[in-house]
């Protein structure tokens, strides 16, 4: 009994030390609790007594007005570069009678050139009629076919024109004008002036440069146009040497008259230098010259000379007078017809940009840029009469897989299949679908 009396009496001290533990964490768990609701309510009187600061409206967006446009369409193809075997695969023959036919090898371009309001080339070549025929010396025909297929105006300017001196510049105009081509970048008058064309309402003007007369035909030395400068516009005022200074201030100077004239849209054609051929980048001086032109008021250059295809870049730019501009550059859209072998070159595209202008407000922006893919078939094998041709890539690999007769053939469809990667690839994805890229109204420039 003693022992169950003590463990009873430990029992209830325990329960007493229990008790009196537990009151004590209550008390103090109390006193904290009190502590923190008095803190929360001296904040909440604090904020009562404090004026609420009235709300703040988020500002809405501006939206961009709806713009009722009519838009027109510029067709660019590449260079048609002079070189013989083209001028031999057209030749005819029927007795002593003898024409040039250059209408197969340009067949596959049309399709590109026949929803455009205007199309563009570069002849890289001299044009006559004396029925002596060499490399960069076409015949007259060249003209007539280069009308057929769908161009309206070639750009001339390049360092083979004055091959055979002035007059075979002033008959290249010649020939191509009766023809009913528009000539731009050579003249054969003294009183030119920079043309202008008037695209259901859309004033389109044309500068074109090159960066020397040097040409290397029969190791030729640059030509001077010191007393006939009206003949031809040049990139450099040092093109009889180093060809490397370029004329800005004739080229600004060029840019104002042409706007002066009326231009809502200025188009510029360069040749590049020698240092740019075969390369798929835009050397250093082309972007120079590039951000240079377009800062200065053109709207679409359009590179030639480089034999091989470059990228085309689409950019808003702001000008000097605040304006902003949707712009186009295509460093090189490569050769539309040439014998030229190496890697690229004979791949090509022709560059379809839109132009748009709000029929309301009258403002007109550069809309859209589309590229349709060409490639130069040359068969040095075949007989002479069919050995070079524009192909139409993408018809081409169509008719193929439709299992059309006369389609090409398996060699020359992986050869399209492979050119319309490539020149998505070295020009811009983006430009070679059905749609292209869509610009829209450039409210600002990029930065």
């Amino acid at each position: 009994m003693k022992k169950n009396g003590f463990f009873t009496g430990l029992l209830y001290v325990m329960l007493v030390l229990l008790t009196v533990g537990l009151g004590l964490i209550v008390f103090f768990n109390y006193g904290a609790n009190r502590e923190q609701q008095q803190t929360i309510e001296a904040v909440k009187e604090a904020e009562a007594a404090t004026p609420t600061p009235a709300p703040v409206a988020t500002p809405e967006p501006t939206p961009e007005p709806e713009r009722n446009a009519e838009t027109i369409t510029l067709a660019f193809a590449g260079d048609l570069v002079g070189q013989a075997g083209l001028t031999t695969d057209a030749r005819h023959t029927d007795g002593d009678a003898v024409s040039y036919d250059f209408s197969d090898e340009l067949d596959g371009v049309e399709a590109s050139l026949e929803d455009a309001d205007l199309a563009m080339c570069t002849l890289v070549s001299t044009v006559t009629s004396s029925g002596e025929y060499d490399a960069y010396l076409m015949p007259a025909e060249v003209g007539g076919a280069l009308r057929d297929a769908g161009f309206d105006l070639v750009n001339a300017a390049t360092d083979h024109i004055l091959d055979r001196g002035l007059e075979g510049l002033t008959e290249t105009v010649g020939h191509l004008k009766n023809s009913g081509l528009g000539v731009v970048g050579a003249y054969d008058s003294a009183s030119r002036s920079f043309p202008v064309a008037d695209v259901h309402g859309i004033k389109v003007g044309f500068l074109s440069y090159a960066y020397s007369t040097a040409s290397g035909v029969g190791g030729s030395m640059p030509v001077s146009v010191a007393d006939n400068s009206w003949c031809l516009d040049l990139l450099t005022s040092d093109y009889m040497t180093a060809m490397e200074t370029v004329d800005y201030e004739k080229i600004d100077a060029d840019i104002a008259a042409v706007k002066q004239a009326g231009a809502d849209v200025v188009v510029c054609f360069v040749y590049w230098w020698d240092n740019t051929r075969y390369y798929t980048e835009p050397r250093t001086n082309q972007a120079e010259v590039a951000d240079h032109l377009l800062e200065s008021g053109v709207d679409i250059l359009i590179g030639g000379g480089v034999k091989s295809p470059q990228p085309i870049e689409t950019r808003t730019v702001e000008r000097a007078d605040g304006t902003a501009a949707n712009c186009v550059v295509c460093y090189s859209l490569s050769n539309l017809m040439s014998c030229f072998t190496d890697d690229y070159t004979d791949l090509s595209a022709v560059a379809q940009i839109e132009i748009s202008r709000d029929t309301d407000s009258g403002e007109i922006w550069v809309s859209g840029v589309k590229a349709v893919p060409l490639y130069m078939q040359a068969d040095t094998e075949a007989e002479v009469g069919s050995r070079y041709r524009v192909l139409d890539a993408e018809a081409e690999i169509a008719r193929f897989d439709a299992g059309e007769s006369g389609a090409v053939s398996q060699e020359t469809y992986d050869a399209l299949k492979g050119a319309v990667t490539d020149l998505a690839t070295l020009m811009g994805g983006e430009y070679f679908n059905a749609v292209g890229n869509k610009l829209d109204f450039p409210y600002a420039a990029s930065k």
